[in-house]
């Protein structure tokens, strides 16, 4: 008994960096902190920040990119960034935190350069959008820089500062800004927001409730199994990971991070992209799909029963 025990001991342990697998990273650029300015690697389960690296300008355009506001992957997997301070466009190594050169262009078509607190994502059509705080406007960006307005400036309504995509077509999602105001600072747009891609508005969900302490900028992303991440800056307080449920706006989790000074968050490339599969067999209605799991879930499942005929084994042998 003693030995079959230990068998399934064994069997757990490997089982549990399977399931640690399945815990997705993202990215985010503590822009706000003191000694900010910095990608780092998050891990979303846990909210442990680690820096990447300053993020380094190795082009015409040398120095540091200071104020990062908006990060999102394209549907190829690549990092892409707005800066305000600089108001550029560009894509980020994620290994090494440099600035590549392809793709480091100029915004140009915004009448505001400054205090736009920019959200931004790609849809499955690797449309990039971004929105921006100072005109309460959704914008379409060419990877050239150009932005144009969807629908009419201002049409948002609300201070906007991070953007969300899911699904073909896309469903595009938005999240307010905590507070708002400078110095005395006032309840802003405490909600998620869905937004409409032909007239640029948006319509309120929900509020993320009373269990999100206050906050002022923020990140949103999808991981790749669909779970609508946001990232929220807390000024000289920890920043804080949230889970939201995009029916209705509810952040469901809470997480400290273990920095702060984050305002922007990229998790995966655009996901919901593909059909889903049909819900019954296109020649026989009588037959069911069947859920499988991904791919964690399956090497999950190859340990467990693994463990288990080691175990039948042992207590055969006994």
């Amino acid at each position: 008994m003693k030995s079959a025990l230990n068998t399934l001991m064994t069997v757990l342990l490997l089982a549990m960096p399977a399931a640690a697998a399945a815990a997705p990273v993202g990215y985010s650029v503590n822009s706000d902190a003191p000694d900010g300015d910095a990608l780092h690697r998050i891990e979303l389960a846990t909210g442990v920040a680690t820096p990447v690296s300053d993020l380094q300008v190795l082009s015409s355009t040398t120095g540091v990119r200071k104020d990062i506001e908006g990060l999102a992957f394209d549907s190829d997997g690549v990092l892409w960034a707005v800066d305000e301070d600089s108001f550029r466009l560009f894509q980020v190594n994620t290994l090494s935190g440099i600035v590549q050169s392809q793709g480091d262009v100029p915004i140009s078509g915004l009448s505001d350069a400054y205090g736009n607190d920019f959200g931004m994502t790609f849809t499955c059509e690797d449309s990039l959008y971004i929105s921006s705080v100072s005109t309460q406007t959704l914008y379409r960006l060419d990877l050239d820089g150009s932005a144009s307005p969807v629908g009419a400036v201002g049409a948002l309504g609300h201070n906007i500062s991070a953007l969300a995509s899911w699904g073909k077509p896309a469903q595009l999602y938005g999240l307010g800004n905590g507070l708002d105001g400078d110095g005395e600072y006032q309840a802003d747009s405490r909600s998620l927001f869905s937004i409409d891609l032909e007239t640029g508005q948006a319509t309120r969900v929900g509020s993320v409730g009373a269990q999100v302490p206050d906050y002022f900028e923020a990140g949103l992303s999808f991981s790749s199994d669909g779970t609508l991440w946001a990232l929220v800056d807390r000024g000289d307080e920890p920043s804080q990971l949230l889970q939201i449920d995009k029916d209705s706006g509810e952040a469901i989790s809470v997480i400290d991070m273990s920095a702060g000074g984050f305002e922007s968050l990229a998790v995966a490339s655009p996901g919901g992209c593909s059909a889903p599969p049909p819900s019954r067999d296109s020649e026989n209605p009588t037959v069911r799909a069947v859920p499988v799991f991904g791919n964690p879930g399956r090497l999950l499942t190859l340990v467990l029963m693994l463990g288990t005929g080691l175990l039948a084994v042992n207590r055969f042998k006994a």
